[in-house]
């Protein structure tokens, strides 16, 4: 594992003033003690200089699979959501499945979040430190300890559930997986060659640590809730919900169903209406009653195209809508991306259209919008998509139509190529200024936490609590209150979906998940822990770029190349 005690220029001042320090206790040295430079004697000093530790780990949700550049391939392609409107070797990769241990965003995702786990051992440790050198704190102090100790668990939890999610040989289907490849453990920072030689722990290795990170955090965080500057932390329930997730991945699932049921009854979250969810992927109705965690985003014009300088979203940039602006099609960014065709027919939506004239045609737009209208198509669909020539853009009070969004050098004749609704900037011309938007992510939301808890029950043997909560999820979906009977209800577990697919069409857990969470990046974890990627593959067939081919080895993405150069004793994944 490449991670040692170099963590940026603090670390490098740390070390600078050790060895002064050593060199100046010889006679005939200058007394160099300087108050101002960190040292191990000095630093941490204070409760606030955790807190500015503690506010990088937040900072750092944004690399990693929410690194817009990461999050388009891994978050959107690679579960076949999108569809690719641009070539080049690593859209193709990520839209066939083809990664290889060279390939720079499998690299990129390992070490961003290994960087990330490093940074919450430092903090853990310097808080640790901080303690041992203040035996006295105040009960108000001690509070805030806690609290900064237990959202740091709360961010290395859910870099491990990332990273064994992807790397892991498996995600848990049986006993048995238990037992095979997961990801390293890094419990201390690397001070010597020998030490960064860490070898994969198993599956349910890391499972039980992430397990017992968030358990931890859980006891500090208790029922802590923020608001103001502080809304975007997480909170004592988002830490409840996201072991509620593990307990789910791990397979425990009367843990599951109690601690989800915990946060469902005690946190006071409530789904918002339909109207609010609709809009609040794009930029409206942030931290909202249904949140327990985003990511928060800052429109931010400084150094716009690196993200690691910026705190604004560019992933809008990839998946931006095409309009129409005085006759000619314009896209709202690169708009790299269409709506895959196959995921159309899945909403409920089968009408047709191979040419760009048939989209235009009045009589189609027409029947569309009736489809719309009364609900025979599942509304989702034009929360996660803009329909060509149905649809529309409005800024500086101008309506722009949407169209069909050309291919960048590709054939896509015969595609409908519907545009990306979710996270995209909708009401500003992108190219003025907004590069780095404010659009927030939903790491995660009671819409999630329903359906998690409808499987635990289940597998529980509580089929009719599991249909409750399914429903609810549907009844919003169709602007109904979700706490009430109502036509749309499925009358089963094996009810009819508006899917017709062998994968969806009689499940109405998995396509509630994968409807209501489309384009959130939870899909793909649930085609690997479901073992759907075969089915998958076949109801999608190809991609704009080329036939699709499975093989199971493509559950796990390869352990990067760089990794096994370095590290003697990391095993690769089978396939690669």
């Amino acid at each position: 594992m490449r991670i040692n005690r170099k963590t940026g220029m603090l670390v490098f001042a740390l070390s600078l003033a050790l060895v002064i320090a050593f060199v100046s206790c010889k006679k005939g040295y200058l007394d160099v003690t300087n108050p101002n430079v960190y040292s191990a004697d000095n630093y941490p000093g204070t409760i606030a200089d955790l807190e500015i530790e503690l506010h990088d780990l937040y900072g750092r949700f944004r690399s990693g699979i929410y690194d817009p550049g990461q999050f388009r391939f891994l978050g959107v392609s690679r579960d076949h959501s999108a569809d690719q409107a641009y070539q080049a070797p690593d859209f193709n990769a990520a839209t066939q499945l083809s990664y290889d241990k060279t390939n720079v965003s499998v690299d990129g995702l390992w070490n961003s979040h290994y960087e990330n786990i490093a940074k919450c051992v430092n903090t853990l440790n310097d808080l640790e430190r901080f303690k041992v050198k203040n035996p006295s704190l105040s009960a108000a102090d001690k509070e805030k300890i806690d609290l900064i100790e237990g959202q740091a668990r709360f961010v290395r939890a859910w870099n491990y559930m990332i990273l064994v999610n992807y790397f892991g040989e498996t995600m848990i289907t049986n006993e048995a997986d238990k037992a095979k490849m997961g990801v390293p453990i890094i419990a201390k920072l690397a001070g010597t060659l020998p030490e960064t030689q860490i070898a994969r722990s198993t599956v349910g290795e890391v499972w039980t640590y992430i397990v017992n990170d968030l358990k931890a955090a859980e006891l500090l965080l208790k029922t802590k809730t923020w608001d103001g500057a502080n809304v975007a932390r997480a909170s004592g329930w988002a830490v409840k919900g996201l072991l509620g997730k593990a307990y789910i991945y791990s397979q425990q699932w009367a843990l599951a169903g109690a601690k989800l049921k915990e946060v469902i009854d005690g946190s006071g979250k409530s789904l918002v209406d339909f109207a609010t969810y609709k809009d609040m992927f794009n930029g409206k109705f942030e931290f909202n009653r249904e949140s327990f965690f985003e990511l928060n985003f800052i429109s931010d014009r400084t150094d716009e195209w690196n993200s690691q300088n910026n705190v604004g979203q560019r992933l809008s940039i990839y998946l931006a809508p095409a309009y129409i602006d005085n006759g000619n099609v314009s896209k709202n960014g690169f708009g790299n991306y269409f709506i895959h065709e196959k995921n159309l027919v899945r909403f409920g939506f089968n009408k047709v259209a191979v040419t760009d004239a048939a989209l235009k045609a009045p009589a189609y737009v027409a029947e569309s919008k009736t489809l719309r209208d009364s609900k025979a198509v599942d509304p989702r669909l034009w929360v996660v998509a803009y329909q060509p020539y149905l649809d529309s853009l409005r800024w500086d009070n101008v309506s722009r139509p949407v169209a069909k969004m050309p291919g960048d050098g590709l054939n896509i004749d015969g595609i409908q190529a519907w545009s990306w609704h979710k996270y995209v900037m909708n009401d500003k011309h992108i190219w003025a200024g907004n590069v780095a938007n404010s659009n927030n992510m939903y790491i995660l939301r009671l819409a999630d936490i329903y359906l998690l808890y409808a499987e635990a029950s289940m597998k529980t043997g509580q089929n009719a609590e599991a249909l409750e909560y399914i429903n609810k999820v549907h009844r919003r979906a169709y602007d109904v209150n979700p706490d009430n009977t109502s036509r749309y209800d499925y009358a089963s577990l094996t009810s009819a979906t508006k899917a017709t697919d062998a994968t969806l069409a009689n499940d109405p857990l998995k396509y509630e998940r994968w409807a209501e969470l489309f384009g959130e990046g939870t899909w793909w974890f649930d085609i690997c822990r479901w073992k759907l990627g075969k089915s998958e593959a076949q109801y999608y067939v190809k991609v704009a770029t080329g036939t699709l081919v499975w093989e199971d080895y493509k559950y796990a993405l390869p352990i990067p190349l760089r990794e096994i150069n370095t590290n003697s004793n990391i095993k690769p994944n089978i396939g690669y």
